[in-house]
This record gives structure tokens, sequence and C-alpha cells, in this order.
């Protein structure tokens, strides 16, 4: 239904509607190509404002946890530089329990921190001290449990921070915790583990804001997910689920080493990019419906009255065989048109004119040629006369020359028929050749080597003839002995071969070239290499005809193709021949 619409609003392929769909096509492009910029831009433009916004609050979140984490990280700095708490970790207390609650007293005011036992304590010192009791803040070395973090913090200087990458939990809370190496003269006298609950960097990270249908995460170095605040509705397993393809990452650093991530997916970005793609969408419609009607408009007032023009001459044949009944008006670009058709018209009908006049003079001379015709029996009885003249006189070779000349023209004239059997060609040549061996005193030589199936086919006569007579006069001149002519013909289905070649003086390559291409103006027995080429594609089309080769001193070959038919077949092809050439 819409296909026929279509093809009802853009018919058949005229001038107006060329007109018409290259004004459709030429307005178009530039308005395609500034939607797709528009589309484009806004696209980049909502992009960009969503990623700017989202990594202003990321920055800002992460700068308030590095704060967090750096005043611990000061704190941490201060206890183990301390020198009243180095030299007291070294003290040997024995009994001296007094002692020893000043030293528990002085750490819980350095600390600061309250102490829970149901939360971990954010500061806990570990002595290498088997003298010491285990206290709030005080735990003895070989007590904790062993890992990599706390062995490379016995390695480490005191500057250096041993971040733990997973999270420590106890009770079901969870801390950051890191690590840092006390050290007298380089000697490592405990290990100091800081813990951050980590309940208050997650409330500083989603203080970011979650985007719509989006998420917040922190990972830590081995990419395992610390942190997930998940708006998507889907499952995020681990860091490798959230793929760029389908969401725009914004991420940022922490002094831990971690990462904070916000994932917004691309769908929410497009959303406004696709209001703004169907508000272009709809300006596009009403633009193109305004051009159709324009252009359909232009393109009629443009062509409209050259069209009337030229379906007048359809429907009206006699404009164009009387150019006088075309009335011309005005002097705009198609009134020049229509003129200039009109001169061409008058041009055409001259033309037709003298060809008419010149096939009527054709018709007229054959006729009087064919009136004009020798008799052949007037010719045969001439001929038979000179031959009981010479017997009488007893002049053998003008008997032999005067009935090789019987044959050959009995052949050749044959009623006037212009196609013989391929059996009768050759019988003609054979007496032909007779003839120039008494005429020039040369003993020519012919040879055939014809299979006898080809004999019963039909040819246009003197179709081989006119080139054995080339090689005699041309070919074999001044070659007093050893002239030798072989045709040799043969069956190559759908089609007959003949091959007539010469051992004579030859020819080169530019004469080879100028017969081929009908240049050439000797002739061959009055009909000449031209007449023969011309008959055979006249008989047979392009697809037949003949080839040259020739070697200067050594002779020629000349090879002739065409096609196997019968008699009847022949004259069928001679008649479509003459019917479509008229």
């Amino acid at each position: 239904m819409i296909k026929e619409k279509i093809r009802s609003f853009l018919p058949a392929s005229t001038m107006n509607n060329q007109i018409f769909k290259n004004l459709i096509i030429f307005t178009s492009i530039p308005i395609i190509l500034i939607s797709i910029y528009v589309c484009f831009y806004t696209y980049q433009k909502n992009k960009g404002e969503y990623l700017d916004a989202i990594g202003i609050r990321l920055n800002e979140s992460k700068n308030l946890i590095d704060e967090l984490l750096v005043k611990y990280i000061d704190k941490s700095s201060y206890m183990i530089t301390n020198q009243k708490l180095i030299k007291n970790l070294q003290k040997n207390y024995g009994n001296d329990l007094e002692q020893m609650i000043y030293f528990f007293e002085d750490t819980d005011a350095m600390i600061g921190e309250p102490y829970y036992e149901d939360i971990r304590s954010p500061f806990i010192i570990h002595a290498d001290n088997e003298t010491l009791f285990d206290g709030k803040f005080i735990d003895k070395l070989t007590n904790i449990e062993s890992n990599d973090f706390i062995e490379e913090a016995k390695k480490s200087p005191t500057t250096e921070i041993i971040w733990k990458s997973d999270l420590t939990v106890k009770d079901d809370q969870r801390y950051l915790t890191f690590y840092r190496n006390i050290v007298d003269f380089k000697t490592s006298i405990g290990i100091l583990e800081v813990n951050i609950p980590y309940n208050i960097v997650a409330l500083k990270m989603d203080m970011i804001g979650v985007p719509d249908r989006g998420l917040i995460l922190s990972v830590n170095k081995d990419g395992d997910i610390l942190h997930l605040n998940n708006q998507t509705q889907l499952e995020i397993p681990n860091l490798q689920s959230i793929s760029q393809k389908d969401y725009f990452i914004v991420s940022s650093s922490l002094k831990d080493g971690n990462q904070i991530i916000v994932a917004i997916p691309k769908m929410e970005v497009n959303k406004k990019t696709f209001r703004t793609i169907m508000l272009v969408v709809g300006f596009f419609m009403i633009y193109i419906f305004v051009m159709l009607l324009a252009s359909k408009t232009t393109a009629h007032r443009i062509t409209g009255n050259l069209e009337n023009f030229i379906n007048k001459i359809k429907r009206n044949d006699q404009l164009l065989l009387n150019e006088e009944l075309i009335q011309i008006t005005g002097t705009d670009d198609v009134s020049i048109i229509k003129l200039k058709l009109k001169e061409l018209v008058s041009r055409l009908n001259e033309i037709h004119k003298e060809m008419v006049t010149v096939k009527l003079e054709k018709s007229s001379l054959e006729i009087e040629l064919l009136q004009s015709r020798i008799n052949p029996h007037l010719l045969y009885n001439s001929l038979s006369v000179i031959n009981w003249t010479a017997l009488w006189n007893k002049d053998h070779k003008t008997v032999e020359i005067i009935d090789a000349m019987t044959k050959y023209y009995r052949i050749a004239l044959s009623k006037g028929n212009s196609l013989i059997s391929v059996a009768s060609e050759l019988e003609m040549i054979k007496e032909y050749v007779k003839i120039n061996v008494i005429a020039h005193s040369v003993d020519y030589q012919l040879v055939l080597d014809i299979e006898e199936e080809i004999l019963g086919f039909y040819t246009s006569k003197h179709l081989i003839q006119p080139v054995v007579e080339n090689a005699i006069l041309h070919g074999l001149n001044g070659k007093s002995e050893n002239a030798i002519v072989t045709i040799k013909g043969y069956l190559a289905l759908p089609d007959i071969v003949f091959e007539i070649s010469d051992n004579g003086r030859g020819m080169g390559p530019e004469s080879i070239n100028d017969i081929m291409n009908l240049n050439f103006t000797a002739s061959f027995g009055g009909y000449g290499i031209k007449n023969v080429i011309k008959r055979i594609q006249a008989y047979y089309g392009n697809n037949h005809g003949i080839a040259i080769e020739s070697e200067v001193g050594k002779g020629t070959k000349v090879t002739i193709r065409i096609e196997a038919l019968n008699e009847a077949e022949l004259n069928e092809r001679r008649e479509f021949r003459t019917f479509d050439a008229s």
C-alpha cells in the first residue's frame, strides 16, 4: 500500500520526475548532515555534563575520605615516633604492676579513643615485650595472627604504611586496616595496627549520590569489591561485570590505594539524547513534506511546457512528418529546445527523402542490369562453335581451355543462383586453376584435402574462388615451378572450416592488417577480399569470417570459417538478412 502511494507520487522516470528527485536529494543531504551533527553534538554534550557532574561529586567524596585517612595516618605517625611510648615498650616490667598501669594510662590518654568490647579498637599496639600484660590498646606481638601484611610491616621503615587489601571484620563490623613498624634505632619493637571504621568511609562514598539505575563501588588493588551501592537491580559479582559497553565509568584513587568507581548506565544518558533525536526527526519529516510539495511544483513549472510538447508529438505522428505543423512561440530555454528539435526533424525528413530516392535509383539500375545480362545459352553456344572449330583444326590446347571455360561458367552462372554446394564450388575452382595453367603456361598444382561429409553443405557462390585467385595472381606470381595451392576442408561443428594456403611470396603484418580492416584495395577475380568478408558477415554474422597467417618468402594461409548449413537453411538465412537490412 505504501509502495503504491510512493509510486503514484513518483511516477515513471520523466524529465519532470528526474528534476523533482534531484531537488529532493540535493535539498535533503544538507538537512540530513545537520541532523546527524545535532544528534551527535547533543549526545556528547549530555554525556559531558553527566560525567562532569559526577566527577565533581566524586572528587568531593574522595577528598573527605582522604581527610579521614590522613587523620588516622597523622595520629599513627605521632604515636610511633613518641619517645616515651618507645621507651615504655622496651621496659622489663617483671612483676612491677604499678609501672605497667602507669604505662597503660599514658597510652589511653595518648590514643584518646573510647574502648568497647564489641568494637575493634582504632589503635592497637602489638608489643614485642613478653613482660607486658594485655591491655585495652596493648597486645603482645605473639598473640596476633600472622599475615603477609604484618610480616611486610616488620621489615618496613617507620615512614611506610602497609595497607591490608581486604577488610578486617569483627562482630559484623568492617574496618580498613593498616600497619606501621615501631622502631628504636633500626630495631623493631612492635607493630601499630590502625583500624578505620569502614561504615564512615562508605557513608562519605555514598554522599556522591548514586546515579539513576547506576552504582557506586569501591575496589581494592586486587579488584575485589569492598563496598557496593547498587541501583541497577542487577547482580554485580565482580568488577568485570561492569562493562564499558553498557556503562560510562568514572573512577578516582584513594590514599589507601583503593578506588572509588561510579558507573553510569549509557541508557540513562541516551534517554536525553533520544528526546533530542525525536525532535530532529519530527522537524526533518516536516521539512521533507514541505520540500516534496515545493520540488513537485518547481519541477512542473520548469518542464511542464516541454512535456506537453513531447506528449503532443507522441499523440500525433504527423508532426514528425510535417515539421511545419510544429508551432513555437516564446524565447525561453524550452522554446529553444523545441526549435532545435524542429530543425532536427526537418533534417531527418530530408535524409529520409534522399534515402528513398537512392533506393528507387538502385532498384532501377538493378532492373537495367538484369535486362543487359549475357544470355547463358548464347555464351554456351558460342563456346561450342569455337570448340568444334578447334577440333576440326586439331587445336587440342584450345579445345582443352574451351572445355574448362564451359564447365567453369556453367557452374559460375548456374542459372542465376547465388548459392551452390561445397562440391560445386570446389569443382569450379578446379576448372579455374586449369584455365590459369593453360593461360600462364605455369604448372599450378591444386591439392584438395576435403572431408566428404562437408561436400553436401551449401555456401555462397565464389566464397573460396577469390582467395584461390588471389593466391595464383599475387602469391604465386612469378613462380615458374612448384607453385602449389592447397585447400583443406573439414567439419568443426557447428561450422565448416576451409584452409587455403600457398607457398608463394607471402606478405607482412601491415598488409594483413589492411586486409582485415577492409583498407586493402587489391581485387580478387572481380570480387576482392572486401566482398568475401562482407558476404560472410551478411550470411553468417560477426562470429564467422576469415583469418590470415603469412610470412614473407614462405607463403600465406587464409582460414575461412562458416556455418554448416544446407540449401534451405542458407536460403532462409539470406532472406532473413535481406529483410533485416531493409
